[in-house]
């Protein structure tokens, strides 16, 4: 193991494997990239890896443009014909309940279109033909992007790590960090369980354990981290694997739905869930009433699945800053410290992108998307992000 690098990133998921791989492009940096585990073999493994690009916030929209674009053509991009995203260009429609949701909706896309993003209103009945199993009843407005859709979140996290590593990036796997190492207000390195790295710049994406290494060094995260729970539904007849992506805003806990492998459904939520104390300490038991709840709704927006069966379900760890948008950026009061968390639930679509933009500020490069909106400051300066629809990751 080397002890020392010019970067060195913590956390082997989609974020710190996008960033480690762009660092490797941009420039000629001595960069590691530790894991208590193996690449992606936490919060990014049991992602739901829908990718789309309807924000409220510009600066998400913007993120998730660039992000659409790498998806697409993700094997071009990192230059080698066998690493795959896995990506399915399904498209994504949005659904808005009559009155104030359905205005916010026009409004947004409207800014988005603006910004770049391949969206449109469409009518109910372009809706239907797009996905003839919903029911559009109680909908006022819908929204399509015809170039989003869904990946796998393995492949896309390897994908960029092997591609980082092909270029000289030290991939250090099954290797826990202790603690961050600090002289004066500077981080200067690691301590890991098998000796110290030293490191010019320490990257941290860690996602719902980054209080592990910022506690000690009294950085308040300003973080809730939260369960939540996602289930595969099954009917009579085999879920299209092309039917688009449906986010539904009618729906209390913001429910959207997906196709998955073997023709199931794929169903989860964009709410806050529930708390939990640490990741490591989460109930993996979904609960009865997230499943009633679920098929309550999702036979309603699909009354074929009234009888539908749950064939599989796993649970993930949400961090959730005050705003629901990610910190990306120094933490007060600290130098040779990015941090790169709180990304409450949408940080896999963004992260082609993120990537891109941290390692450019981190070699002093300025960045092709501005993203001082997500400075660590924001939240005691009363900056925040404010979502149009109110809470969750459709901020």
């Amino acid at each position: 193991m080397t002890d020392s690098f010019d970067i060195l990133i913590v956390g082997g998921g989609v974020v710190g494997s996008s960033t480690a791989y762009h660092l490797a492009e941009l420039s000629n940096s001595k960069v590691g990239l530790i894991e208590r585990s193996q690449i992606c073999s936490g919060g990014t493994a049991r992602s739901c890896a829908i990718i789309r690009s309807h924000y409220s916030v510009p600066s998400n929209t913007a993120l998730t443009v660039k992000s659409i674009e790498i998806f697409r053509d993700f094997k071009k991009y990192l230059g080698d014909t066998s690493l795959e995203s896995g990506f399915v260009q399904s498209g994504y429609l949005i659904l808005a309940p009559e009155g104030e949701t359905s205005d916010k909706l026009v409004e947004n896309l409207k800014m988005q279109k603006e910004i770049g993003a391949e969206t449109m209103q469409i009518s109910h009945k372009e809706a239907l033909e797009f996905h003839p199993l919903l029911n559009l009843n109680d909908i006022g407005a819908v929204g399509y992007e015809p170039f989003s859709g869904y990946a796998d979140p393995y492949l896309t996290t390897t994908g960029f790590a092997n591609a980082a590593k092909r270029q000289g990036v030290e991939l250090i796997t099954n290797q826990g960090v202790k603690k961050l190492l600090t002289k004066g207000n500077k981080v200067i390195g690691v301590d890991t369980e098998s000796g110290v790295i030293h490191a010019g710049l320490i990257i941290l994406s860690t996602g719902p354990w980054i209080k592990d290494l910022t506690d000690p060094l009294n950085i308040d995260t300003y973080l809730d981290i939260s369960r939540h729970s996602v289930i595969t539904l099954k009917s009579e007849s085999e879920y299209d694997f092309k039917l688009p992506i449906i986010k539904d805003l009618s729906t209390k806990n913001k429910m959207y739905f997906r196709p998955s492998s073997g023709g199931v459904v794929l169903v989860g939520t964009g709410d806050h869930g529930d708390p939990i104390k640490h990741p490591d300490l989460m109930d993996e038991e979904i609960v009865d009433d997230f499943i009633i709840n679920q098929g309550r709704q999702i036979s309603n927006r699909m009354p074929s699945f009234e009888n539908a069966r749950v064939t599989n379900d796993w649970v993930g760890a949400y961090d959730i800053t005050p705003d629901w948008n990610p910190v990306l950026g120094e933490p007060d009061g600290w130098e040779g410290l990015i941090l790169a968390y709180g990304f409450s639930g949408h940080g896999f679509k963004m992260a082609p992108a993120v990537g891109k933009m941290l390692a450019q500020k981190a070699v002093g490069i300025e960045q092709d998307i501005d993203i001082s909106p997500y400075s660590h400051s924001r939240f005691k300066e009363d900056l925040l992000l404010s979502g149009a629809y109110g809470i969750g990751s459709i901020s």
